[in-house]
This record gives C-alpha cells, structure tokens and sequence, in this order.
C-alpha cells in the first residue's frame, strides 16, 4: 500500500517499550504531538485545536505536560493532537490531518482498545464531524464550546452582523466585510459608543453583551477576509434576506443595505465542511458555557433537534456551566464531563444534562 504521508521524528523515543514518552514529529507539513503515559493504558484522546490566524506560527508543540493533557493522561490515557497545514477556518483541513495522525498513531503502536476525540472551538467542530465521519474509530467524543450546526449557517450569522454593523454605524460601503484595510476594534467601539441606544437594540438583536459587540465585529471581519483571501470570496450571501428586529429602521436597512452573493466555492467549502448529519453511532457530550458571545449556545439545541430526526439522540448529552464567555471552561469542568463521558462508554450511563 502507498505511503499516504510522511513522517518526521524530532524526538526519538527515549525509553524501552511504552514507557512514558513524546513523539513531536511532521505528517504532511502539519506538525503534531504525542504524549504516551508511563502507565499508558492501551487508549487515546485525540485532540483538534481552535481557530488560528493566517499567519500565525501556530503552537510550538514541547515536550511538555501541561494542565489540559494531565485531564486524559493521568488517567492512563495517550494524548495526540495535529497542528494542522495550515490556518483559519480550516474544517476539511483539521478533519484529514487529525485522521492522518490517529492513522500514524495506529500505526505505530497499534490500534488503541478506546478511542476518543474532543477540541475546543472550531475544534469542537472538528471532533463531532470526526465522530460522524469515522464512527468506526471512535468510542466517544467531548466537544467543547463548539458550533454543532452547520458551519454555513455560522459565516451567515457574521456576515448579517457586519452587514448590518455597517449600515447602522459604519460608512454602508462594504468596507469592513471585503475591504482590504482591516478597521481596527478601537474604531469599530467608537462609532458603537456614538449611538448607545442603537447599541444597546444592535446587542438585544445578536445576543451578545454590549461590552462584547466590538470585538466579536472584529473577529468576523477578520475572518470574513481571510475566508475571501483563500476562498476567493464569501461563503454566505444575503440577496435574499429581510432583516428585522430593528423597530423602524427595518424597512431602511432592507432597502438600502449593501447585497452580496455568495462564492460558489467557498459556500461548498462550508456546506461539505461541516454540515452535522445527526447520525451518532457512539456517544458524544457537548460541553458549553451558558453565555458564548462568539458561539451562542442555541446551536446546541440545533443539533439535539437533529439526531432526534436521525433517530440517534441517545447518543447525544448535553451539559452547560454557568460560566460567560467562549471557552471560559476550568480545568475540572472538562475533567467532570470526560468523567461522565468514560461511564457511558464503559457502563452504558447517559449522563444527565446538568449545569455546573
């Protein structure tokens, strides 16, 4: 059988067997990390990073334990996780260099008796659309603060909101979602604190707090553009869309608001990467905050509405913490539902939903 991918050893294993021990190495121009503990118990957490810039350098993987890894590994459970080829919103790209590397991991020191996989963010995608795609890999899988609906609908929700942000207090010209000058969140908080009151309804509308609303702005521009750059353009339109919600100024928004089509590549992109199917062969717990100013919450309920269609909820828990914020997740929130999570896979326990 060909070689699919090659590999890169920077660190040489150091101790006879599986003892304890780090494989940092290369597959396919995406850097990854492996952590087997000295008392490794034939399992595997795989884990998919959030987003990352274009451009960004990415994590530098050491041979280090830190906090999160500790959660998997002092359970007796190995640890990988790929860096992934590139940066953005890279669905397909974090679905196939994850799958490449439990390939390796298989590979080299065999097919692991329980697999798991969980990410934070985008990585939350990443894990259920794993989950879904290779049910016969996995035993379970912990998305956490992920978007568990399609991620077309998520480049809408932007879109709406720069569109709208621009027509309400910005200039209408289109600037801020497929400018090439990128408008800096200090700008984009002047022009909101100019109009408090139309804020404040602009807040109401999105669900998102009105200290958050220009940096969320900011986030979806960037982006929007970066999608433009490696896409070629947007991956959700609105020619289509009535807005409301905004009193009197609804029928001047849908009159003079600026329109834009869809690219016909990059909506496919997000349409094939990822659009949830619902249909669950091993069990997945959702771990979110109740207040996520960047994935709001509701996606959740999406997602549960979904595998009851696919006959397939019982696979399917949701848990919540009354923390604010994207990922605002201690340490052992995440280890308390990785707990539930390992009695439902060993015991057949659905966790209860519960807010912590």
């Amino acid at each position: 059988m060909k070689q699919l991918f090659i590999i890169l050893i920077i660190t040489a294993i150091s101790n006879i067997g599986w003892s304890q021990q780090f494989d940092i190495g290369e597959i396919e121009n995406a850097k990854y990390k492996i952590y087997l503990p000295e008392n490794w118990n034939g399992g595997l957490v795989m884990y998919a990073h959030g987003y990352e810039t274009i451009g960004e350098e990415g994590e530098i993987f050491e041979e280090v334990i830190d906090d999160f890894m500790k959660i998997f590994t002092s359970r007796g459970y190995a640890y990988a996780a790929s860096n992934f080829r590139k940066q953005g919103l890279v669905i397909k790209e974090g679905i196939d260099d994850t799958e490449a590397l439990r390939a390796y991991f298989a590979k080299k020191y065999g097919n692991p008796n329980l697999c798991f996989i969980t990410g934070h963010s985008m990585g939350g995608i990443i894990s259920l659309a794993s989950i879904e795609k290779f049910p016969a890999l996995y035993d379970g899988a912990l998305p956490l603060c992920g978007w568990l609906a399609p991620v077309h609908f998520l480049t809408k929700r932007a879109l709406d909101m720069l569109v709208t942000y621009d027509y309400l207090f910005g200039s209408n010209d289109g600037e801020i979602i497929a400018g090439e000058e990128f408008i800096e969140q200090e700008e984009i908080q002047v022009r909101l604190d100019r109009k408090p009151k139309l804020a404040a309804l602009f807040s109401t509308h999105f669900m998102i707090r009105v200290d958050h609303l220009a940096e969320v702005i900011s986030f979806n521009q960037l982006v929007s553009k970066e999608i433009i750059s490696w896409l070629g353009g947007l991956p959700s339109g609105n020619i289509q869309t009535i807005y409301s919600g905004f009193g009197d100024l609804d029928k001047h928004i849908n009159k003079d608001i600026k329109r834009y089509e869809a690219n016909n590549l990059a909506e496919e992109y997000f349409i094939q990467n990822y659009s949830p199917t619902g249909e669950l062969f091993d069990p997945v717990l959702a771990l979110h905050t109740i207040y996520d100013e960047l994935l709001p919450v509701s996606n959740y309920e999406y997602y549960e509405q979904t595998t009851k269609i696919k006959y397939s909820s019982h696979n399917y828990a949701q848990q919540y913490t009354s923390s604010a914020g994207h990922c605002e997740f201690s340490n052992n929130d995440i280890e308390t539902s990785f707990k539930d999570l390992l009695v439902w896979v060993k015991e057949g326990k659905r966790p209860k939903r519960q807010n912590k």
